[in-house]
């Protein structure tokens, strides 16, 4: 969204708290969206109103949820040696990003086309009925939960900041005193990676 007063590349959606559970459902701590009373496993919108539980969440509970724009972008360069051995790296990376995951990036079988990702793996499910799962409880095309969860959230925020080993490099200068019969006056064999590691700040 663009908004006054706010960063461009502003993610604006509702906040939330985890996942429903059974024990809230049945001791009616909820809140409906769209008309759909929640299950257990459903994404917790958290409301901005000072609303009573069973009333409705509406887009007047959206705010702003996260930035894509870095705060700030930092590269390392460092070179050790060591006799006539040397190892050279260069390092970049961001922080203070976010990026936001919708449709075919974030929901399995969306329209029945998009293939499931391996953190859907970690869903809610009855057999895991963990509050702070990385996915909710799946739902088929047909059910009204679906665009439920669906609906833009901080839970389809992630964490984009990293830190990438862009270059590494190991070299041998050869000595001198080997060279001189070759008529050469130096020579250096080196061999060198790229993009061999990247950290990531979020673990999900």
């Amino acid at each position: 969204i663009l908004r006054k007063g706010e960063a461009i590349g502003s993610f604006y959606g509702f906040k939330s708290d985890g996942l429903y559970t059974q024990a809230d459902i049945d001791a009616g701590h909820y809140y409906t969206y769209g008309g759909t009373v929640p299950n257990a496993g459903d994404v917790k919108f958290v409301p901005q109103r000072d609303l009573k539980y069973g009333e409705a969440i509406t887009n007047a509970d959206r705010v702003i949820i996260g930035n894509d724009v870095p705060k700030f972008t930092y590269g390392l360069n460092m070179s050790i040696g060591y006799k006539n051995f040397e190892l050279s790296a260069f390092g970049q990376g961001v922080n203070g990003t976010d990026v936001g995951f919708e449709v075919y990036q974030m929901h399995p079988f969306f329209h029945g086309q998009d293939n499931p990702r391996k953190f859907h793996l970690k869903r809610w499910t009855e057999a895991n009925p963990n509050p702070n799962a990385i996915y909710p409880r799946l739902y088929d095309a047909s059910s009204p939960h679906t665009a439920y969860n669906r609906s833009f959230s901080d839970y389809h925020i992630f964490d984009a900041d990293y830190f990438r080993i862009k270059t590494l490099t190991f070299g041998y200068s050869i000595p001198q005193s080997s060279l001189s019969k070759l008529g050469l006056s130096a020579m250096k064999l080196y061999v060198t990676g790229e993009n061999l590691f990247t950290f990531r700040a979020d673990d999900k």
